[in-house]
């Protein structure tokens, strides 16, 4: 019965630190970047569409998204290492990490990608902890702004139960295309 007691006092901290960060955080001048972010499953692919705004030029959208080491600087991305194979395709090789219960869960993945100079880039998982994952990056320049779309699809290795995909798809992605967005703003101060 105590181990009960000290569970639930652990989940009521656990939320009410979660609230209080997402009350900071709406309380914060954050700009808007019209994040978007749509996931559909059927029959146990997941495809993702999403978007985002950053008031920067195409040429340093374009530098911003080759720039694949520098995930390193948002939230769940432990490591990014790239090899380049050729003039227009490059390895990634990225290590991912996110909690569940208080536990960190680690994903491994290497992705080949093909790049498109300022328009965008398209990728596939070679190994990782997805049986498949592919898409693309394409990028539109409106006005002062560039907008990054992102389509995918997936299909998530069966040791990890539905309820655990589902988790980390829709309720983590628009954090994570927040946060690009966020560490996307410092290359307009960047030359092309």
């Amino acid at each position: 019965m105590r181990c009960v007691r000290i569970l639930i006092r652990w989940i009521g901290l656990a939320l009410c630190v979660s609230v209080l960060a997402n009350t900071s955080v709406a309380i914060g001048a954050s700009p808007d970047f019209k994040v978007t972010v749509d996931v559909d499953e059927q029959e146990g692919i997941y495809k993702t569409s999403a978007s985002f705004v950053l008031p920067i030029r195409l040429c340093q959208a374009y530098r911003y998204l080759t720039d694949y080491d520098a995930a390193k600087n948002i939230p769940g991305v432990v490591s990014s290492a790239t090899t380049r194979l050729d003039h227009n395709k490059v390895r990634v090789d990225r290590t991912l990490q996110d909690r569940i219960l208080f536990f960190p869960v680690n994903f491994k993945m290497v992705l080949e990608v093909t790049e498109w100079p300022n328009k965008g880039t398209d990728f596939t998982q070679i190994s990782g902890a997805s049986k498949s994952h592919k898409g693309s990056w394409r990028l539109e320049e409106v006005a002062d702004a560039t907008v990054f779309h992102y389509r995918t699809e997936s299909e998530p290795d069966s040791v990890w139960p539905k309820a655990v995909v589902q988790y980390f798809i829709r309720n983590r992605l628009a954090k994570s295309f927040e946060a690009m967005a966020n560490a996307g703003v410092d290359y307009r101060l960047k030359s092309c």
